[in-house]
């Protein structure tokens, strides 16, 4: 027999793809560098809290920062001395040019003061390691953990500030640095694209907006908005059944949102006389459409099926009249994902118009911002 077998080629093929052993004793040592680098780098972060810790209780005799006393121990800018070596060390050099190392420093630096805070029954003031931590993770939309650890954050100076923690999140970089970037800005394109606002009012009107939301109302806002855009840039990458499910749980979220923004607009003897005129104990979405926007049809406003929604938006979102077609999608989107949680394929309008949705669910928001329910 002569020649070469189809399995002798392939493995020749196989070769030049696959890397060489050079390659991979590089790769393997410069791996093996750069991981010792890092781990160098958070220990001595480490260290130098645990010293800065001990000087701070036993050297300096530092009290112990107990929240629930309501009075702080020492001043606003003393609270983070102890930190503030650890934290210069990343924060100087390498702070956002890698959110994912800020987290693992900054995670482990939390580590070590619970760890001296258990060991010592001491309590330091952690909020700077909060607040960097819960910033690095909302900038790689870990947002559940960002927001979570910027709301600890503002917890453990709550007794600086006045007010509630919640009442604070918005007046703090902390978070409006994520909204600004993540959220703000593209609700600005939208209006302009929409011809609501010109390009030079559109910064003031889009703050002005979120101004008048309650703390949770624009907290829940700001994620819901976020993983939208998250989510339509990995559908347009690649469409598939998990972000299909996505796109309609968020777009649930945000009509769930419109509803209660529309809502919080009346007033308790304004809602109560709804709810008495319709003879039950609640209040839907269409009730409130109904008393805000008299003038707007909300008949034929539902769909038991991917399909009847096709049916429906295609209808709606060959209409120009305001506010009447971004309300009936709003009231559509409502009804129909309140009792639908399956995604469906790309070649449904759902998704194919998801940017025009969008724009009409933005749309909306802005008539209700606009409202006068009185």
């Amino acid at each position: 027999m002569s020649g070469v077998s189809c399995m002798d080629q392939n493995q020749e093929l196989a070769k030049e793809y696959f890397p060489t052993l050079d390659e991979i004793r590089q790769s393997v040592e410069d791996s093996r560098l750069l991981l010792a680098k890092l781990d160098a780098i958070v220990k001595y972060g480490q260290v130098r809290l645990e010293v800065n810790m001990m000087n701070w209780k036993h050297r300096d005799k530092k009290p112990s920062f107990v929240v629930a006393n309501n009075k702080p121990p020492y001043p606003y800018g003393d609270k983070d001395l102890y930190m503030s070596a650890s934290n210069n060390l990343w924060y100087l050099v390498a702070w956002q040019r890698e959110p994912a190392l800020d987290e693992i420093y900054y995670k482990a630096l939390l580590g070590t003061a619970n760890m001296f805070m258990q060991k010592e029954e001491f309590l330091f003031n952690r909020g700077i390691v909060y607040a960097n931590m819960g910033v690095a993770q909302a900038t790689q939309m870990k947002i559940d953990e960002g927001f979570a650890n910027i709301l600890k954050a503002l917890i453990e100076d709550s007794i600086y500030l006045e007010g509630t923690p919640e009442d604070n999140v918005f007046k703090r970089k902390l978070l409006t640095q994520f909204e600004d970037v993540y959220v703000k800005n593209t609700f600005q394109m939208i209006l302009v694209k929409l011809n609501i606002v010109e390009i030079p009012k559109a910064k003031d009107a889009v703050d002005a907006l979120f101004d008048t939301l309650g703390s949770h109302q624009r907290i829940f806002l700001d994620y819901t908005f976020s993983r939208m855009m998250q989510n339509q840039a990995i559908w347009h990458d690649k469409p598939n059944s998990f972000t299909a499910n996505r796109l309609l749980a968020y777009a649930q979220d945000f009509c769930l949102f419109c509803e209660d923004f529309l809502k919080s607009k009346f007033s308790t003897s304004k809602l109560s006389s709804i709810m008495n005129k319709r003879n039950r104990n609640y209040v839907l979405l269409s009730d409130l459409i109904a008393e805000a926007f008299p003038s707007v049809d909300m008949t034929r406003c539902g769909a038991d099926t991917m399909d009847d929604l096709d049916d429906v938006l295609e209808a709606e979102l060959e209409k120009q009249a305001e506010p009447e077609t971004c309300l009936r999608v709003l009231l559509t989107l409502r009804n129909y994902s309140s009792h639908n949680i399956g995604g469906e394929s790309w070649n449904y309008i759902f998704y194919r118009r998801y940017d025009r949705i969008l724009d009409e669910l933005v749309r909306a928001m802005w008539h209700i911002h606009r409202a006068d329910v009185n």
